[in-house]
């Protein structure tokens, strides 16, 4: 582990000085400069697009006056999405979903200078967390003949995979919606500094995250106001130790985000373009976006004899209060990757690879391990927990693309495995999932068929997504779909605890 920190600050360091040179070498004058046609992997959200590329996969360039007059584009969407779903415990209907969003996107050019700033307002009245505005994108890129450095928040997406996280660990994930909601609606743009070289047969890029930006995940049930939304995480109201059920009121800290310049996280990608096979390797050294949450427990109360020993019999604990408070302190891990993915055209048909190695990555022990010990004082009762604990993970997958006329058709196998795993972390060793995605197009492309899904191999719990969508003109559209969820054999399953939030929703959307 020594060793990993020690080649990854050494690589962070190395391309902090890189991006620094390149931006304080920047022309302060006009010169001739180009317009990157290449094949870049800048990953902008579905509302953000870079200016036209003649075609993907071509290096050349178009010099231009960095004197030219600016060029202003704005553009924007309003959306609507309203959804019901079936309370079992009511036996009645209710809104699974109502949220209404208007985003705005501008984008500004200038010889070789290119900058963008989106940001968007949403109602949300089902998950009322989510009502706010927020800014989505906004960072600027100046663009040389064979290179080009962008500076502010962005989303940088990386890999072969829809829908599944394996080299694409750069931009953190929205895990607090769920209805009609798609992939690109949950990256979360980081504040990052991107730097790339451009080739007729590869690229490279390098990424420095100064500011970590985590997953955004759903609230635990006993936070204020969680149960009103329409998922939460379940925590249990007792917890067991070797004296018997303990009941537990639950408190959440957030301990500081990584913020020093020594936390800096650091990637880097080349990407090759040959006849054939478009392939890239990666690396990424820097922190899990998922958090950890260190557990400790504390009862207030005393030994019926506090000078003599425990006993359950002869020396009883007396709480002073009904519940002990179990504490959950959020922590963030450091974690590496290195992955490869690649894309094979076949007429047709295009072939998917990806796959990562993840270091370091922790893992809830098991549950019959998780008390460490219990110690007594004059005042309170303490319980000591076992930590998370740090695996390897391997993750893998295939997939193939098939586009013919109207019809698309996709699948996927994504493969899930604990390399050092012994038996004492709560989770398997292996986790498979396959998906399957399905669409085709009607009346001129203005009426779409849609259905996707993806089943969970170890339990069987199953998610889909079905959508019937009509373009009633080039600006206004319609949609009306299913979300649904189901579990796997015993209740398990990793879409098990999603079930309830089955939902019918109608999505109406204006563009301009």
């Amino acid at each position: 582990m020594k060793t990993i920190q020690k080649y990854g600050q050494l690589f962070l360091s190395r391309a902090i000085i890189c991006l620094l040179f390149f931006v304080l070498t920047l022309p302060c004058s006009a010169q001739d400069a180009a317009g990157v046609d290449g094949k870049v992997e800048t990953a902008q959200t579905a509302d953000v697009e870079l200016p036209a590329d003649d075609e993907e996969e071509d290096s050349s360039f178009d010099l231009e006056d960095d004197t030219a007059k600016p060029v202003f584009t704005v553009s924007g969407k309003i959306e609507t999405l309203h959804g019901v779903r079936w309370n079992d415990a009511k036996k009645n209907l209710e809104y699974g979903a109502s949220r209404s969003i208007a985003r705005i996107n501008g984008e500004v050019s200038a010889g070789s200078s290119y900058a963008v700033i989106s940001a968007a307002a949403e109602y949300n009245y089902r998950n009322p967390a989510r009502t706010g505005f927020r800014l989505n994108e906004a960072y600027y890129r100046y663009s040389g003949e064979i290179w080009d450095i962008s500076v502010g928040r962005q989303v940088i997406v990386w890999g072969q995979a829809d829908g599944f996280k394996l080299t694409d660990v750069l931009s953190a994930r929205d895990s607090s919606e769920f209805i009609a909601f798609s992939g690109d609606e949950a990256r979360l743009p980081s504040d990052s500094i991107r730097l790339r070289f451009f080739h007729d047969l590869f690229t490279f890029e390098a990424v420095a995250l100064p500011f970590f930006t985590p997953n955004k995940l759903p609230r635990f049930g006993f936070e204020e106001g969680a149960k009103d939304g329409l998922y939460y995480i379940d925590t249990p109201d007792t917890f067991s130790t070797p004296f018997g059920t303990v009941p537990v009121h639950y408190t959440k800290t957030e301990s500081a985000k990584p913020k020093m310049f020594t936390d800096t996280e650091a990637a880097a990608r080349f990407s090759f373009f040959l006849p054939g096979i478009d392939f890239s390797v990666s690396g990424f050294y820097g922190w899990d976006k998922t958090p950890e949450f260190m557990k400790r427990g504390e009862w207030e109360g005393q030994l019926a004899n506090p000078s003599l020993p425990f006993h359950p019999i002869l020396n009883k604990f007396i709480p002073a209060k009904e519940k002990a408070e179990l504490i959950l302190d959020t922590c963030y891990n450091r974690i590496w990757m290195a992955g490869f993915d690649a894309a094979i055209p076949a007429g047709d048909v295009t072939i998917r690879l990806e796959t990562a190695l993840v270091g370091d990555r922790k893992f809830e022990p098991k549950q019959a391990n998780l008390i460490k010990g219990i110690t007594f004082t004059d005042r309170a009762m303490h319980v000591q927990f076992d930590q998370a604990i740090k695996k390897h993970q391997l993750l893998m997958l295939a997939g193939v693309d098939w586009m013919k006329d109207s019809w698309t058709l996709s699948g996927q196998y994504f493969e899930d495995l604990i390399l050092n795993h012994k038996n004492d972390i709560e989770r398997p060793m292996h986790k498979g999932f396959v998906s399957l995605n399905v669409s085709k197009t009607f009346l001129r492309e203005t009426l779409k068929l849609s259905a996707s899904g993806v089943i969970d191999v170890n339990y069987g719990s199953t998610f889909s997504t079905y959508s019937v969508a009509y373009a009633l003109t080039d600006n206004i559209s319609f949609a009306l779909g299913g979300d649904v969820y189901t579990k796997g054999y015993d209740g398990k399953g990793d879409f098990a605890a999603l079930h309830k939030i089955s939902a019918l929703w109608l999505k109406g959307t204006f563009t301009w």
